[in-house]
């Protein structure tokens, strides 16, 4: 492989790890290549941007890459390898506090809040809800119609595959006819369209106040 190529490879390197974790925690469906590429350049110039505002508050040279020797063996510099280390975790940090807003709608909910739109953004309200950090949407009723069933629990974990909706519920209460089961743990999976789910937070805290 030329040696270029190479390098311009390990100059990527941050916004690669980023676009690898973005794709694999934040976006729904699996980017294409050239989607990818382009990730990883915007997040790339991003975490060096962040360096160079570090670098430039604490009076630290920062390199620029040069391609005058682009025909050469080496554009990398020293200086601008240990920028690249120094970007790695940056990168990694960036990437965290990146999927942490995309998966709990920082944007949309700063829209929804200035009134600029009413819609949810790409994800479907499955999502959205169970994204959400309000208290109200934590415990949870999964009814059964057709086999009579309750399930009373506390969400632990979620997820949407493309014919599935899938719940962990904790600390579960199962009402069955007359019959009152508990389960630390139970895992529910159900048709989209098959699926009924009451939230009777505030119900409860009224009855409890």
């Amino acid at each position: 492989m030329d040696i270029f190529i190479i390098q311009i490879a390990i100059f990527f390197l941050p916004g690669l790890i980023w676009a690898r974790l973005d794709s694999r925690y934040a976006m729904k469906e699996k980017p294409s290549q050239t989607e990818l590429i382009v990730r990883a350049l915007m997040y790339g110039l991003t975490t060096y941007a962040i360096v160079y505002l570090i670098y430039k508050s604490t009076n630290h040279n920062f390199s620029v890459l040069k391609f005058e020797n682009a025909d050469g063996t080496a554009i990398l510099t020293d200086d601008f390898i240990d920028e690249i280390l120094c970007s790695i975790p940056i990168a990694f940090v960036l990437a965290v506090l990146w999927i942490y807003s995309a998966n709990r709608k920082w944007l949309t909910r700063m829209l929804q809040m200035i009134g600029a739109t009413k819609r949810y953004g790409d994800e479907d309200v499955w999502d959205f809800t169970f994204n959400s950090s309000q208290a109200a949407v934590e415990y949870v009723h999964v009814r059964d119609w057709e086999k009579n069933v309750v399930y009373a629990g506390w969400v632990n974990t979620f997820s949407e595959t493309g014919q599935l909706r899938e719940l962990v519920l904790r600390d579960v209460v199962i009402y069955y006819e007359d019959n009152v089961f508990e389960a630390p743990l139970i895992y529910i999976a159900r048709d989209p369209k098959d699926m009924h789910i009451e939230f009777p937070y505030k119900n409860r805290s009224t009855h409890d106040g």
